[in-house]
C-alpha cells in the first residue's frame, strides 16, 4: 500500500489540488486534481471516475451473486453473455496469465474460499474455523478460456476471481475517461494509484510507500513519479489466523495455499496500472529469494519489503527514489 503525497522537507509545494473521495471496491477512492476551470471540470471528471469504479465493481466482484462474474462462476464451463466491462476484465486476466508464464492466475477462488474468504473484507474476518479442503489436482491444468464477439465468454473447468486485476482496470479506465480534461491529476485506490502531469511538488507526484508493520508512521520510502502507476500487493491487511496458521489472500496457484515467502510487501511501478497491479502479485508470489532476479528480468522497478521490515529495492527504482526512512 502506498502513501500520497508524502511531503519532502526541501521541496517548495504549490497550492493545494482539488480532491474529493467515495467508496468502492471495499476502499476509498481519492482523486486529486489540478482543474484547468473553475472546479466544474473538476466535478464531471470525479464523477466520471465514481462511474467507472462503480461498474467495474457491480461487474466483476464475486461478493454479490448477481454480478456478471457471480453468475459465470456458477457454471464456468458453459457459454456465458456478459457486460463489455467484465468481458475485457476477464480477456485482461487471460493476457496476464500468459504474460506471467501462469504466476498470476484467477482460478483460485475455490483456494479463497476453503481458506474462509467468502465475503468482502468490509464485512468482517474470514471464517477461521474452517476446514482446509485440499486441490483435486495440483498445479491446476492449462487455462483456455474462450470468447466470441465482444461479449460471449467461457471461462473453462474451474471458477475465477478478478480481485488481483480489478482495481487496476478501474484505475487505467478512470484515467482515460478523464485525460481529456485533466493533465494534473492523481487516482488512488486502496494504495494503488495512478497520476498524471505534477502535483504539489511541481514536478511529478510524491508518493509514499508504507511501511506495512506501522501503516500510520512514516513511509519506507517516497517516490516521485509522473504519468505512472504504482500499486502494492501486501499482507498488511487481508490476513488471519486459521487452526493455527497464519493466512493471508494472496494466493499461489501452483500451490492453493497463500505465497509471497519472507515477504510483507511488493511495490511495484508501471505505465498501466492493470500491469502494476498484476507485476505486485507476481513478484510477492516468488518470494524473498526469486524477486530480484524476476523483476530485474521482466524491467519491473520494485520495493520490496521482508518479514524483518527491511525494505530492499532493485537498480530500475533507482531514478525514482526521493527520500529513504530507516529499517524498522
Amino acid at each position: 500500500m502506498v502513501q500520497l503525497e508524502h511531503r519532502v522537507p526541501s521541496v517548495k509545494a504549490r497550492p493545494t489540488p482539488m480532491t474529493d473521495s467515495f467508496r468502492a471496491m471495499a476502499t476509498s477512492v481519492i482523486v486529486s486534481a489540478y482543474p484547468t476551470g473553475d472546479g466544474q471540470d473538476f466535478q464531471q471528471s470525479f464523477l466520471q471516475i465514481k462511474a467507472v469504479f462503480t461498474e467495474t465493481e457491480v461487474a466483476c466482484t464475486r461478493f454479490n451473486p448477481n454480478s456478471d462474474l457471480s453468475q459465470l462462476n456458477q457454471s464456468p464451463e458453459s457459454w456465458h453473455e456478459v457486460s463489455p466491462v467484465c468481458f475485457m476484465a476477464i480477456q485482461d486476466a487471460y493476457e496476464a496469465y500468459k504474460f506471467t508464464d501462469s504466476i498470476f492466475d484467477p482460478r483460485i477462488l475455490a483456494d479463497l474460499l476453503s481458506l474462509g474468504y467468502r465475503n468482502s473484507w468490509t464485512a468482517g474476518l474470514p471464517d477461521t474455523k474452517s476446514d482446509r479442503t485440499l486441490r483435486m489436482r495440483n498445479p491446476l491444468p492449462e487455462w483456455k478460456p474462450e470468447f466470441k464477439g465482444e461479449n460471449l465468454v467461457r471461462v473453462g473447468e474451474l471458477p475465477i476471481d478478478l480481485g488481483g486485476i480489478g482495481k487496476g482496470l478501474a484505475l487505467r479506465w478512470s484515467a482515460a475517461a478523464i485525460r481529456p480534461a485533466q493533465s494534473h491529476f492523481l487516482i488512488e485506490a486502496g494504495g494503488d494509484c495512478i497520476c498524471s502531469g505534477n502535483g504539489p511538488t511541481t514536478n511529478g507526484w510524491n508518493i509514499g510507500v508504507q511501511n506495512p508493520f506501522q501503516p500510520e508512521g512514516d513511509p519506507m520510502m517516497v517516490l516521485r513519479l509522473s504519468d505512472l502507476a504504482v500499486c502494492t500487493s501486501s499482507t498488511a491487511v487481508r490476513s488471519w489466523w486459521q487452526n493455527g496458521q497464519l493466512k493471508h489472500h494472496l494466493i499461489d496457484p501452483r500451490t492453493g495455499e497463500p505465497g509471497g515467502k519472507g515477504l510483507s510487501a511488493v511495490t511495484v511501478i508501471a505505465k498501466d496500472p492493470a500491469e502494476a497491479e498484476i507485476w505486485a502479485k507476481v513478484l510477492f508470489l516468488v518470494g524473498r529469494d526469486h524477486i530480484r532476479l524476476v523483476s530485474e528480468t521482466n524491467n519491473i522497478p520494485a520495493v520490496w519489503i521482508t518479514d524483518y521490515g527491511e525494505a530492499l529495492t532493485n537498480s530500475l527504482i533507482s531514478p525514482f527514489v526521493i527520500w529513504k526512512g530507516t529499517v524498522v
